[in-house]
């Protein structure tokens, strides 16, 4: 493996009102970020020292997070289950189509291939969309808890992966609508004083497809939740669980995103409580964490360029606080927003 130099910032993409995470295009030239105001804020990051903010894509109602792109297409995802597409690399943004209540409640997670968009939410449902005019193409149901995450085999389209709210992944044969194997990661999950804690925040295979992880946080407690990061990595074709990495303190909590590397470890951004998380990198054969960041906190989601050569990390400004206790010289609470750190990542010769 080539020594990895520590990512070195090329610039910060300060967001009002926050967001809840950024991701590359597949062309790598666009950012988009879904908004707690509704909107989805898009840039131009051609170039890394000056990105350029383009004009915002305007039609969902409620909180937008799940952002995914193909063919120059944008699928987005809100609170109160709607589902739209839209062309992100014109000079306006340009709605294609629009499903307004594709889910009873919460649209968590998207995922997409040539034919087929996935969707999850809160209904305990998968629905499966023709990606061109947005007509269903048919819904998956076998989960019995709010579904938070999913992916698609990276090589057999034909394949899904879900994770739910009690850390149950199902691998799905979209052709026979069907799941053929339940993977066990309920570690990622507890019961703590009635009060569910944890589940399946990310999923995500690797280049070949042979393995799956499965991210969150081996749960201690409820309340402000304490927990230790964790990733758990499954063999695809057996289902077997084949190691478990502990990448952080308590205080940590959650694994939000992670990205399997080529050179053997893996990338990751963490967050619990305001004030703690971190990007780390860490070997797949190691204890602890090879790089951890100094600076980043409050992490919630990792985006990498389609060369590698950049990354997108999603932070809170450091004097977030959601009970509204920080107050402005008026009296006024004064909000979160958030901090996109674009990295680079050089690497030795």
């Amino acid at each position: 493996m080539k020594e990895i130099l520590e990512p070195v910032e090329q610039c910060v993409i300060t967001v009002d009102p926050q967001v809840g995470s950024a991701h590359f295009s597949e062309c790598g030239r666009f950012l988009l970020a879904g908004s707690f105001d509704g909107r989805v804020r898009r840039w131009d990051v051609s170039d890394p020292q000056t990105p350029r903010e383009l004009e915002a894509f305007t039609q969902h109602q409620a909180w937008v997070s799940p952002v995914v792109t193909r063919d120059g297409v944008a699928f987005s995802a809100d609170s109160w289950g709607g589902v739209a597409a839209w062309r992100y690399d014109a000079d306006g943004p340009q709605t294609l189509w629009s499903v307004e209540e594709a889910h009873d409640g919460w649209c968590r997670q998207l995922a997409i291939t040539k034919d087929c968009l996935a969707t999850c939410g809160r209904d305990q449902r998968i629905g499966l969309w023709n990606p061109a005019d947005g007509n269903s193409i048919g819904e998956l149901q076998g989960h019995e808890n709010d579904i938070y995450s999913l992916a698609f085999h990276p090589s057999d389209s034909n394949l899904l992966a879900s994770g739910d709210a009690k850390g149950i992944v199902k691998i799905w044969d979209l052709a026979a609508r069907r799941c053929l194997r339940d993977l066990d990661a309920s570690l990622l999950f507890t019961l703590h004083r009635l009060q569910d804690v944890g589940g399946v925040k990310c999923l995500t295979f690797d280049a070949t497809g042979e393995r799956l992880a499965a991210c969150g946080t081996k749960p201690k407690n409820g309340g402000t939740v304490q927990g230790e990061p964790t990733i758990m990595i499954f063999d695809v074709a057996t289902g077997q669980l084949k190691q478990t990495l502990f990448v952080g303190p308590s205080k940590d909590c959650y694994v939000h995103e992670m990205h399997f590397h080529s050179d053997g470890y893996i990338m990751a951004v963490t967050c619990g409580a305001a004030g703690t998380g971190r990007l780390l990198f860490q070997k797949l054969d190691a204890e602890k964490p090879f790089y951890a960041s100094k600076k980043l906190i409050n992490c919630h989601s990792l985006s990498r360029s389609p060369d590698g050569s950049r990354l997108a990390v999603t932070t809170t400004n450091r004097n977030s606080n959601g009970n509204g206790r920080r107050l402005d010289d008026d009296g006024q609470y004064e909000g979160n927003t958030t901090p996109i750190h674009m990295l680079s990542m050089p690497q030795s010769e």
